[in-house]
């Protein structure tokens, strides 16, 4: 090179053996150097070794600048400080630590390596903005990074610890969760079949990708699309500035796929992403391959060439992105760091190994040759990682019903139980989950409508429950609007903003979780419920059903005027017209029930009834 911070010389290797060797000697040293960070950090801690990890690669950065006056004396202060770059394990089991959360673990642990990629892109994009400045001088700005990186990590990280996760929480805690909450239950022991299948996968997964980045830049692009110009004296299609910038922006292209893989979790499972992440490295592989070698190099092809980059480059990263959830569901509490660390030694080996082998490949036959090589490899990782789709804990889950169908985490499974399956439970009670659901922007519990058919022997007994409901829904509005009266906040009452949010909430949900399709099902099951008890009961709604709708309107008369929504400006007529509404059912039943009760006492006295 001309740059005058060049390295005097190579020898014994050419320049492009030497570009793939320099950063092969710090990714081997990082591999190595994973095997034994994870268990280590399972031993003495995460955050003690991510300092001492942090602060000798911040030395290590300064020491680096000044051995750059050769090139085996750089090799080799690389080398042994890649030994102090193994802290992405670390972190990864420390998301395992603290995250108990399924689907938030999966989503932080490919946000970890979304930044970890990221964070090497940065790198050279700093590297290319101080080119002018001298080939080294970013060696500073990371060890300057380093150490803020080691400042905040002593001041806010925190060691995870048994008793922190075990910390009992009361029920409201448990629900700011969410309703999307599962606890990862952890194995005893390791599954080594599964474990080394991912493993192997991720490793074939690395050395494939190898096909995609850098052979599909250099030597492909760099032959086509700037050396065979240079050599005839034309102007190239590529610059080498424009070069730099494809190759250290690519990495950019993580964060969307970041925020992609969550959805393709859902749909496909960690390990169906897996697959298709290796498929797709395969296939953008083969495109940018076929437009580099079979089409003419013009400014159209290229375009080309880089559009099919760039597009796909951030589904070939979800292979990547999956390894370390599917290690962490097969990794037991005191082994999280010992899994993270084979998977960061995995990736660092073959991304240290590949393109050094690869390219001596592509020396002894040609660059095709290489980069088809690299597809079977992807190919091959597609087919090894293929049997984890079957895996309970990788494979796609079975989808949950609503919040409003199932028990969630922190609730009395019993009651809840009963509530959803559609049987009488205290209204108190139910009132109890529906605020601690409400307070937390969940809706409440949809009862399951129990057929009448089903239903119709128990029809004493749920008439029999009713007076309480009755009065019970009386006496809580006629608490709540004393409260509101007062303009007070009552202990275990409503705001009045409070209250529209609960009330709207309990009705339908908010917009994150509102299932009308739900709602519509049970007015439905419950309309049907009506008609075949009007039916069963002397009734004729087939031939009255003018009649039959004006007494539905006489029996539950309208609560709010301008549609289903409460507001603050209705609340309070809204209460009332409920209250007015409880207090006549209350007001019948007992007058059914004296009724009764005298017709069965005048029957003890008189065998015809006393009327």
């Amino acid at each position: 090179s001309g740059n005058p911070e060049s390295f005097p010389d190579t020898e014994p290797f050419g320049f492009n053996s030497a570009t793939y060797f320099l950063p092969m000697c710090t990714l081997v040293g990082v591999a190595i150097a994973s095997i034994f960070i994870g268990t280590l950090s399972d031993r003495l801690g995460r955050k003690i070794l991510m300092l001492v990890l942090g602060w000798v690669s911040a030395v290590g950065s300064i020491v680096k600048y000044f051995t750059r006056h050769t090139f085996w004396s750089f090799c080799i202060s690389n080398f042994i400080f890649g030994f102090f770059l193994g802290n992405l394990p670390i972190g990864m089991a420390y998301i395992g630590d603290i995250e108990q959360n399924k689907k938030r673990k999966e989503h932080l642990l490919g946000m970890l390596v979304g930044c970890f990629v990221l964070g090497n892109s940065g790198g050279g994009i700093i590297a290319v903005l101080m080119a002018d400045v001298g080939l080294f001088t970013p060696l500073w700005i990371g060890a300057g990074l380093m150490f803020i990186a080691n400042i905040l990590s002593h001041r806010y990280m925190i060691e995870p610890t048994k008793d922190i996760a075990e910390t009992p929480v009361d029920i409201e805690d448990k629900f700011t969760l969410n309703e999307d909450d599962e606890d990862v239950i952890r194995p005893d022991l390791i599954d080594q079949k599964t474990l080394w299948n991912i493993v192997g996968g991720a490793l074939l997964d690395n050395i494939g990708s190898t096909g995609l980045f850098p052979l599909c830049l250099s030597p492909l692009a760099l032959e086509t699309y700037y050396s065979q110009f240079v050599a005839v004296n034309e102007p190239p299609i590529m610059s080498i500035l424009a070069y730099q910038w494809l190759s250290v922006c690519v990495a950019l292209l993580v964060i969307p796929s970041t925020q992609m893989t969550p959805w393709f979790f859902e749909k496909l499972g960690v390990a169906g992403v897996c697959v298709f992440g290796n498929s797709c490295t395969a296939i953008v592989t083969s495109l940018l391959l076929m437009i580099g070698a079979a089409f003419p190099a013009t400014n159209l092809s290229f375009g080309f060439f880089v559009f099919v980059m760039y597009a796909g480059f951030p589904f070939t990263v979800f292979s990547q992105l999956t390894t370390g959830p599917m290690l962490d569901a097969i990794a037991p509490e005191d082994k999280i760091g010992f899994v993270q660390g084979l998977n960061n030694a995995s990736m660092n080996f073959g991304m240290a190994l590949a393109p050094w082998l690869f390219g001596l490949l592509a020396d002894a036959t040609n660059t095709n040759v290489a980069i088809i090589t690299g597809i079977c490899f992807s190919i091959g990782a597609a087919l090894a990682n293929a049997p984890l789709m079957r895996h309970p804990l990788m494979g796609k889950q079975t989808p949950k019903p609503p919040p409003q169908k199932r028990i969630l985490k922190g609730e009395d499974e019993e009651i809840v139980q009963k509530m959803l399956s559609g049987n009488y439970v205290d209204p108190e009670l139910t009132l109890e989950i529906a605020k601690t659901r409400a307070k937390n922007g969940l809706p409440t519990v949809v009862p399951r409508v129990r057929p009448y058919a089903e239903e119709k022997g128990d029809l004493g007994k749920l008439a029999k429950e009713a007076s309480a409901t009755f009065e019970f829904r009386r006496e809580l509005a006629d608490r709540i609007l004393a409260a509101l009266a007062n303009r007070e906040r009552a202990e275990n009452e409503f705001s009045k903003e409070e209250l529209v949010q609960f009330l709207n909430t309990v009705s339908r949900g908010n917009s994150s979780n509102q299932n009308d399709e739900l709602i519509h099902q049970a007015t439905s099951d419950l309309g049907v419920w009506m008609g075949e008890y009007l039916e069963d009961n002397g009734y004729s709604p087939h031939t009255a059903s003018v009649l039959m709708k004006q007494m539905f309107m006489t029996a539950f008369p309208r609560l709010v005027d301008d549609g289903p929504q409460v507001t603050e400006d209705n609340v309070e007529e809204y209460l009332i017209r409920q209250r007015r509404v409880m207090n006549s059912y209350a007001e019948h039943k007992k007058k059914t029930t004296l009724l009764g009760t005298f017709a069965r006492s005048a029957g003890g006295y008189h065998g015809h009834g006393w009327w």
